[in-house]
């Protein structure tokens, strides 16, 4: 079994906290990890688990999981091995990779960190339409190549963006939008009008936004209703000198169609963030188009992120311990426990 790069304090007394994901080292270091070391022992983690085995050796003592994004699969047969665990702590806010019903039976609470992110994504969205439309990357990559690329761009401002999910990080790249004079129009299975006008943007169908958007910005969250959301039939909706920019997750798309319709100039460009498969394989055709601008999922990879994130989390753990758990997004497990 690997050993923990840190182990903060000995007192069996104390809660062991697991931290078994942290790749970047993100926390190595950290205020956050030495504030962890205050309430219990610290076992911190900083290479992925070789098998399900080491994974299962790295969590099966945690008491409380303090969990980066969704790198951590806690299926219900993981969660079933893991007799000791009381608190999943996550520093993000999506939950698609945690058997939420399994674990709330166990009364395992688990928390999140909301909004933390939502200044870093809708950044990272604004940096791809200009990117694309700009074609930045090809030119820089020109440049260092010896070539002097003046071949015409387009302009961000005054364009018509459609924002297809208007939640915290939307209308921030509404707001952003706005700025460039570009005309909003906004969808989601949830949205009202007026929820629309408090932002500044026009309510319209998901086809009528498709086909009049100069830019479409994706801000869905995954479920039942918005997985696949944007395939064949809605990317042909699309006008031809249209972009794509996805700094939400992949599954929102039909990623094949997406590329099929980038390889015929059905849709000008895409800017993306996000796939399927993670890191993105060799394989993939995306790597291939040149109109297209890819980043690694970084989306909310800052140093201001992290810092919210480790704070957020840090406290989300100490007041489960004081008997005051905040941001329980399944408060059903606090009664089963």
């Amino acid at each position: 079994m690997e050993q923990p790069t840190s182990a903060v304090g000995q007192q069996s007394a104390r809660p062991t906290i697991v931290l078994p994901d942290d790749y970047q080292e993100f926390f190595t270091n950290s205020p956050e990890l030495d504030r962890l070391g205050e309430m219990g022992e610290v076992r911190h983690y900083v290479r992925p688990s070789r098998d399900a085995e080491e994974l299962l050796e790295r969590l099966e003592e945690a008491e409380v999981l303090f969990c980066v994004r969704e790198r951590t699969l806690l299926s219900a047969e993981l969660l079933a091995r893991l007799p000791e665990l009381k608190l999943i702590a996550l520093t993000g806010s999506a939950c698609s990779h945690i058997d939420v019903e399994a674990a709330t039976a166990r009364g395992i609470p688990i928390t999140t960190n909301p909004i933390m992110s939502v200044p870093a994504v809708a950044e990272l969205a604004i940096g791809l339409m200009l990117a694309v439309l700009r074609r930045i990357p090809q030119r820089d990559r020109a440049l260092r190549a010896g070539e002097w690329d003046q071949a015409l761009g387009n302009e961000l401002f005054g364009k018509t963006l459609g924002i297809l999910g208007l939640g915290n990080i939307g209308r921030v790249v509404a707001h952003l939008g706005q700025a460039f004079g570009k005309r909003v129009l906004a969808w989601g299975p949830t949205l009202t009008s007026e929820r629309a006008a408090e932002a500044g943007v026009r309510l319209v169908s998901m086809e009528e936004l498709l086909r009049q958007a100069d830019v479409v910005s994706l801000h869905l969250k995954v479920s039942p209703t918005t997985r696949g959301i944007l395939g064949r039939q809605e990317i042909a909706w699309m006008k031809r000198s249209a972009i794509l920019v996805n700094t939400a997750r992949a599954e929102l798309t039909d990623e094949q169609a997406l590329a099929e319709a980038l390889s015929a100039g059905h849709i000008a460009g895409a800017g993306l963030d996000v796939y399927l498969q993670e890191p993105l394989p060799a394989t993939s055709p995306l790597l291939r188009l040149d109109n297209v601008v890819l980043s690694p999922h970084v989306g909310w990879i800052t140093r201001e992120t992290t810092h919210r994130f480790g704070e957020g989390t840090v406290q989300n753990i100490a007041n489960w311990l004081r008997g005051a758990p905040t941001n329980v997004v399944n408060p059903a497990a606090l009664r089963a426990r």
